[in-house]
């Protein structure tokens, strides 16, 4: 084997390195927005219970309000 077969070899290594560690770069970087989006999954989910339990509790405010005004109606007339 030549000197420049061993610098072609040398690159060939050199290269497979490079993309070996951009590889587990990657992966981490994909283990990062698992996680992150895993996160915004339970965020969301928090914020949709916290909205449904304002609408009920809303609801109940409306038929408060709608009482008290048929009230001050039969008080008026």
């Amino acid at each position: 084997m030549g000197l420049e077969e061993l610098n072609q070899f040398g690159l060939l290594e050199e290269k497979i390195e490079s993309l070996i560690s951009r590889v587990g770069s990657l992966n981490e970087e994909k283990d990062n927005f698992a996680k992150n989006i895993h996160g915004q999954e339970k965020k969301i989910g928090s914020l949709t219970n916290e909205i449904k339990t304002l609408e009920i509790d809303r609801d109940v405010i409306r038929k408060r309000i709608t009482t008290l005004l048929e009230k001050i109606n039969e008080f008026t007339v």
